[in-house]
């Protein structure tokens, strides 16, 4: 067997096209299907698809399983079961996603710098840069807090940005790195640090692997943006943000979090949850 042919059938799924743009389009809203390749036409399928598919763990937390960002099947997660996923997962089809509709896209590696970080932590997270007329844009639907950017940032652009009544600037660091910036009433916050080049696809398969063996089986984890504020699973509370005013409802038992994703979030959800028995352990 050659390399080529040894490299496609143990990787090629991760390389492959989205099978049906229009339906993707459609699941986040977007049934015109007419997207310009423009700044406002990238804007308007982050923020739908912030608002329609959420960053979550149920699979890992709940059903104790283990997640693939394939384009089929997280095409089968997201769009045919109404799911969402991690940062691995969501931003791999979301890339795939702006390819069909005819973008210039390529992967990156970020590091998360937020909570006042007193070192440069690893790799963690997964995005997008979309390059349109010559500009580079810093583009997430994978990132697990609602105050993430809500469309895309210009990362060639030295001035400040308004997105979304959010301020943010990017900053230059060394060798070649970017950073983002987001400035509040509390004053300037580092939010994620990146080299803009395109990044090796096939190393997100081992930090997947190392991930999702961690942090996301602590607690059952579920977030979605809405046109007012947001949404969101955090453990046993559901919450629901509206115009800056929060309010917070305790989430009795599994039962009653199935009805929430299933009711609210809109997820496809066949299994209960589960009920706190013995689960396999992490290796970490």
């Amino acid at each position: 067997m050659g390399m080529q042919d040894f490299f496609q059938r143990m990787y090629g799924k991760y390389f492959e096209p989205l099978p049906d743009k229009d339906a993707y389009l459609k699941r986040i809203g977007l049934e015109d299907g007419d997207i310009p390749l423009t700044k406002e036409g990238l804007d308007r399928i982050q923020f739908a698809h912030l608002c329609n598919v959420p960053f979550e763990n149920i699979d890992l937390y709940d059903y104790d399983g283990n997640v693939d960002f394939g384009t089929a099947e997280m095409y089968d997660k997201v769009v045919t079961r109404r799911r969402g996923g991690y940062c691995f997962e969501l931003n791999a089809i979301y890339m795939a996603l702006l390819e069909a509709v005819g973008f210039e896209v390529h992967p990156v590696g970020t590091r998360i710098m937020m909570g006042g970080r007193t070192f440069i932590p690893a790799i963690a997270h997964r995005a997008t840069i979309v390059t349109i007329d010559g500009k580079r844009h810093y583009s997430d639907v994978g990132f697990g807090m609602t105050n993430a950017p809500g469309i895309a940032v210009c990362i060639d652009d030295p001035g400040e940005q308004d997105i979304r009544g959010d301020i943010y600037t990017v900053e230059d660091r060394p060798y070649n790195n970017k950073v983002i910036i987001r400035h509040t009433d509390e004053g300037p916050s580092e939010m994620f640090m990146f080299v803009p080049d395109p990044f090796n696809v096939l190393d997100f398969i081992s930090y997947n692997t190392t991930i999702q063996a961690t942090g996301f089986r602590a607690k059952r984890i579920s977030n979605l943006r809405t046109p007012e504020g947001s949404i969101s699973v955090d453990g046993d509370i559901f919450r629901r943000t509206v115009n800056g005013e929060r309010t917070e409802t305790p989430l009795s038992d599994p039962e009653e979090a199935l009805r929430v994703l299933t009711e609210v979030f809109g997820m496809v959800l066949t299994e209960p949850l589960w009920e706190k028995a013995i689960k396999t352990p992490s290796p970490f």
